[in-house]
């Protein structure tokens, strides 16, 4: 099963409350500090992203086996932890960047508890 998680639009402006994330070369907004899950990302040039998931919006899901849910794709990110408790990876769907999450920790600060919608 998928569940929605964040949308990550990518921008080039400072927002207010973004986090600098020295380590990914990355500003970013939080998804959970939005009601709809909208994470803002801002790259520093030497960021190792991807141009597609610098340029076009992502949409990201949280899966329950990211493994079975990469088979068969195309592999834009391989899967990585960028923080204990999470695996994620992103794919392309049509030529769009799509980010899939796997929580290995049930009560990881990042999972959005009160998304219940299944996709």
């Amino acid at each position: 099963m998928r569940r929605y998680h964040h949308i990550g639009i990518p921008t080039t402006e400072a927002k207010p409350g973004e986090t600098h994330l020295k380590h990914l070369k990355l500003f970013v907004v939080s998804h959970e500090k939005s009601e709809f899950g909208v994470e803002w990302m801002r790259f520093e040039a030497g960021a190792a992203v991807p141009d597609l998931v610098r340029q076009v919006p992502h949409v990201a899901f949280e899966v329950a086996d990211l493994a079975s849910e990469l088979a068969g794709r195309e592999i834009l990110i391989p899967p990585n932890s960028p923080s204990d408790g999470v695996r994620v990876a992103f794919i392309v769907e049509n030529g769009a960047p799509i980010e899939l999450l796997e929580f290995t920790d049930p009560n990881h600060p990042g999972r959005r508890q009160h998304s219940k919608m299944p996709i």
